[in-house]
């Protein structure tokens, strides 16, 4: 299965101790980070994204549909994004994710 990598420390997070955290306010969206949750050995998390998900369930296909679904009806409500290329760092490591979730379960059906 993929790997996931902590965007402030640059290591490996495994799915039950990564977080996904981003700003909102009245009419954008902003500074995607995937990192380890703060925790007694990191540190990570940005303390000003006042949004989150966690790693763990947007690992599943039901809350990464739903984070897609709260991004699109954002956007349908006015909504702008700030700083893209932090969305799309997260996206890849999802959807390499997803990719190969997908790829597993059509394997074991063979």
């Amino acid at each position: 299965m993929s790997r996931f990598i902590c965007d402030v420390c640059g290591e490996e997070i495994f799915v039950h101790e990564g977080i996904l955290t981003w700003t909102r306010d009245n009419e954008t969206l902003s500074n995607f980070t995937l990192s380890h949750k703060n925790s007694p050995e990191n540190r990570c998390q940005p303390e000003a994204n006042n949004r989150f998900k966690d790693l763990y369930t947007l690992t599943m296909i039901t809350g990464y549909l739903d984070f897609i679904k709260y991004l699109i009806e954002r956007w349908e409500n006015g909504f702008t994004l700030k700083d893209a290329d932090s969305l799309e760092r997260v996206l890849q490591q999802l959807n390499m994710h997803m990719n190969e979730k997908v790829i597993m379960l059509t394997e074991e059906e063979d």
